[in-house]
């Protein structure tokens, strides 16, 4: 008697339920000299489309996963190729005319080269999941089930923080000269650094998968408490590719179901 009433009630997701859920968590980045830790946000849609026995339900939506984290420091290389106005101006006493003139020879000089910079490095993973899972409703207000997602994501790495950094200058530059016939000015101003282009990774488009459990406890007949455990998600690429794998393992937040 007591296990009928435990089961007692309608189930906590059934088919025709709608179910969104909001969770934010921690995963791992496989560099290859070790894993190094990630804040992960995920948030994912499901429907109840199917009852195959009392309290199971099969339930399809899609999950979009971020993955930040990962950091770790490393020698970057920058390039730069730019012009800056050289001006050169003023006046002159031409004794064949006796008379002062005007003249300006300003133009635009070319700087051009590479430099490097101790910076830290920051993985940013996305992904985009179809989802299929499987319910069990033990109790009206608990829902546990089991998760699999097959989809697609991006491997981005952020450059930040540079410091250490060599084969850069920079210049401020202003002169008035003057002589018995010439009244010139002279000034220039650059920063290789102003112009510089940091040589990064290039994002990578890799495939992406999900095996995970979770559970649903409600608080309401909306609203509930969720955590998720397992693979949330995992991109794929390798680290003998520059890109190692990244996985979200734990997620805990919310779920509103409609």
């Amino acid at each position: 008697m007591a296990a009928i009433a435990f089961n007692a009630g309608a189930q906590a997701f059934e088919n025709g339920d709608k179910k969104i859920d909001l969770t934010i968590g921690v995963g791992t980045v496989a560099y290859a000299d070790k894993n190094r830790g990630t804040f992960d946000q995920h948030l994912s849609m499901e429907w109840g489309v199917a009852t195959v026995a009392d309290n199971f339900t099969i339930g399809v939506g899609f999950a979009i996963n971020n993955q930040f984290g990962g950091r770790y420091e490393s020698l970057v290389a920058g390039k730069y190729d730019y012009k800056y106005r050289l001006s050169q101006y003023g006046k002159q006493y031409s004794q064949s005319k006796n008379k002062w003139e005007r003249y300006d020879q300003s133009k635009f000089e070319q700087r051009k080269g590479v430099g490097t910079a101790n910076a830290d490095i920051t993985r940013d993973d996305v992904d985009a999941l179809f989802t299929a899972s499987f319910h069990y409703s033990p109790m009206s207000k608990l829902d546990t089930y089991c998760t699999v997602g097959v989809g697609v994501g991006c491997m981005s790495y952020i450059t930040s923080n540079y410091r250490n950094t060599q084969g850069f200058s920079k210049a401020n530059f202003s002169e008035h000269r003057e002589t018995k016939y010439t009244d010139s000015y002279i000034s220039y101003s650059y920063n290789d650094l102003d112009h510089v282009e940091w040589v990064g990774m290039k994002s990578k488009v890799v495939p992406s998968m999900a095996f995970y459990i979770g559970a649903t406890y409600y608080l309401t007949d909306r609203w509930g408490v969720e955590a998720q455990l397992g693979l949330i998600d995992a991109n794929f690429k390798g680290a003998n590719k520059g890109y190692p794998n990244s996985f979200g393992v734990f997620a805990l937040g919310a779920a509103y179901k409609f």
